[in-house]
């Protein structure tokens, strides 16, 4: 019988056909068609033998048993120990159909545990009494936590330094806007750099301010309690938080790309939406040029939904007095 590479030959025919067959050597694997070594599955811990945090309980291919209480998986499957404690194979009569393990963090606790029952839990462990011993475990990481550390204290650096340029810019700006002898500088770029973070983050405006206002009240009682401040002194520094917040509301504000501009009520923003609007309508290509130009800045009174729709429009009215033109 002749073969398909027979009847069709590669010096007869310009088309090259290739034959894929499912078997194990036509996918060129390495160890193909050989004896590859087991992959060592199946328990590593049996019922009731101690555990340390980590160590690996099961070794399977898909979930032939599920984790309990106190026990991982991980992609692969494998059952690890969350907690150090003793292990127990049990079946939950909520899952009849399922077989768990789990750690008992006693060894007198029988897995499993009344259904809705609070789980058993290890609060605070040993006292130590030694100080070198409590600051190594109080600095110790897991190895996880210890491989991102450094990551994770740049970025956090990072993000203080970024905090630190912010205030010294709302410092220097306040200056411009409003009199600074009416406020603490201090306490308003605190309360300013509070305030942006939340509105950036979604906040309605009175939520926002209500919360950065709490948060300088909450920090204030925290350094009186480190320092020993008399009440006295804690409630004088409440009161100027107060005076200095309300002053900032009714005097400064953000715009849509969160800058310190000079406040704008509502009533005012509305107004000037209207007068954008009918300039737009009467002097649509003049108008347009002037914002092009920066002379009208909408940002201060637009939100940026709204602004980036006013952009396009007026890309448009240029583009076609640019046509017009042509």
């Amino acid at each position: 019988m002749l073969s398909l590479f027979q009847i069709i030959k590669p010096s007869n025919s310009p088309i090259y056909i290739q034959i894929r067959t499912a078997t194990k050597r036509a996918a060129g694997s390495r160890t193909s068609m050989k004896d590859s070594a087991g992959r060592r599955l199946g328990p590593k811990k049996y019922d009731g033998q101690r555990v340390k945090v980590g160590e690996i309980i099961m070794r399977q291919r898909g979930t032939k048993i599920y984790p309990g209480e106190y026990v991982g998986i991980g992609k692969d499957h494998t059952l690890f120990a969350l907690e150090p404690g003793f292990v127990r194979y049990y079946l939950d009569p909520f899952h009849p159909r399922k077989k768990f393990v789990g750690v008992s963090l006693r060894e007198d606790i029988k897995l499993p545990r009344p259904h809705f029952d609070p789980r058993v839990r290890r609060f605070g462990h040993i006292l130590l009494d030694n100080k070198k011993a409590a600051l190594k475990e109080e600095n110790s990481l897991s190895r996880k936590q210890y491989l991102v550390k450094d990551s994770i204290m740049k970025k956090y650096n990072e993000r203080i330094e970024d905090r630190l340029k912010l205030l010294n810019n709302f410092k220097s700006s306040l200056k411009d806007i409003i009199s600074v002898e009416n406020v603490d500088t201090n306490i308003a770029a605190n309360y300013l750099v509070r305030l942006r973070m939340l509105l950036r983050n979604g906040f309605l405006l009175k939520d926002a301010q209500f919360y950065s206002q709490q948060y300088l009240k909450s920090e204030v009682d925290l350094q009186g309690k480190r320092e020993q401040w008399s009440l006295e002194k804690v409630s004088t520094y409440k009161h100027k938080i107060n005076s200095t917040c309300k002053y900032l509301d009714n005097n400064v504000s953000f715009d849509n790309k969160f800058k310190l501009i000079n406040f704008i009520s509502l009533e005012e923003k509305e107004k000037l939406k209207k007068e954008l609007h009918h300039n737009l309508t009467e002097e649509p290509v003049a108008t347009a040029k002037k914002i092009k130009d920066s002379t009208i800045n909408p940002s201060s009174f637009l939100s940026l939904r709204e602004e980036n729709k006013l952009k396009r429009k007026i890309n448009s009215i240029l583009q076609s007095e640019k046509n017009a033109k042509v």
